[in-house]
């Protein structure tokens, strides 16, 4: 059976949700097509980066069928994605680094079941240094409601 005739035999057969998960994973692949600087999971995971200044950013992830764990929360496991994605692209950001960042630390604390309809960082340096970026950030849901809180260092790549 060839990939068209999977992907049909699926379609037919597949629930409203499984409609909905097909047509997200759907979507990033165009739409990570169509942008070569995007990364597959954050077009998978619908990040949208807001740069407010160089010391801090917002990230917005929408609730999906894809996210829930196994007791219909958020995965806490892509609550730290999103900490970490928010964190290491405003590393990347800041005044002097021309080549990125990559994540050296990263320490998540869960504060509350993630539950809402999107999930929003919110990064900020706390120190610009030589080599290493030190972050912060806190996941919220649309209400407010405080989901996690994050540290993390980021060590800014040789030019």
């Amino acid at each position: 059976m060839d990939i068209k005739d999977e992907l049909n035999r699926f379609i037919d057969e597949s629930s409203d949700q499984e409609k909905k998960a097909m047509k997200i994973f759907l979507n990033s692949l165009i739409a990570k097509r169509e942008n070569t600087n995007l990364t597959h999971i954050a077009s998978l995971l619908q990040f949208k980066t807001t740069l407010i200044d160089e010391k801090t950013l917002e990230m917005e992830m929408p609730n999906s069928p894809l996210l829930d764990n196994s007791i219909g929360i958020v995965h806490g496991g892509l609550t730290a994605t999103l900490l970490d994605t928010a964190l290491g692209t405003l590393a990347s950001h800041v005044p002097g680094n021309k080549k990125g960042a990559v994540t050296v630390e990263l320490k998540v604390d869960y504060l509350s079941p993630g539950i809402g309809e999107k999930f929003i960082c919110r990064a900020e340096v706390v120190h610009n240094g030589r080599q290493l970026v030190r972050m912060e950030g806190k996941v919220r849901n649309e209400k407010g409601n405080l989901i996690a809180s994050a540290s993390g260092t980021f060590f800014k790549l040789p030019e």
